[in-house]
């Protein structure tokens, strides 16, 4: 990852738009930092991101389904306590 300090890619942002076509560019600036990158790099990250997330939510409800099933919650109560 290219890193240039807030200056150098005030100087010459076009380059720094040009780099991060190709990678991420950090931009290094007092208190936050910037990551400069790509639409498909950061459709990606987005699309690898909510994948996770799914994966979590699923481990989430397989807990509570062994939960609920470990504590005699049946589909059958589930149902009527929907319907109410």
């Amino acid at each position: 990852m290219r890193t240039v300090t807030k200056s150098e890619a005030v100087q010459d942002f076009a380059a720094v738009l040009e780099s991060a076509t190709q990678e991420p560019v950090r931009i290094q600036q007092e208190g936050k930092d910037l990551i400069v990158v790509s639409a498909t790099e950061f459709e990606e990250a987005q699309r690898l991101l909510h994948k996770k997330r799914i994966r979590a939510l699923q481990r989430v409800r397989l807990r509570a389904a062994a939960d609920a099933n470990a504590n005699g919650f049946t589909e059958k109560m589930l149902s009527d306590l929907l319907a109410k």
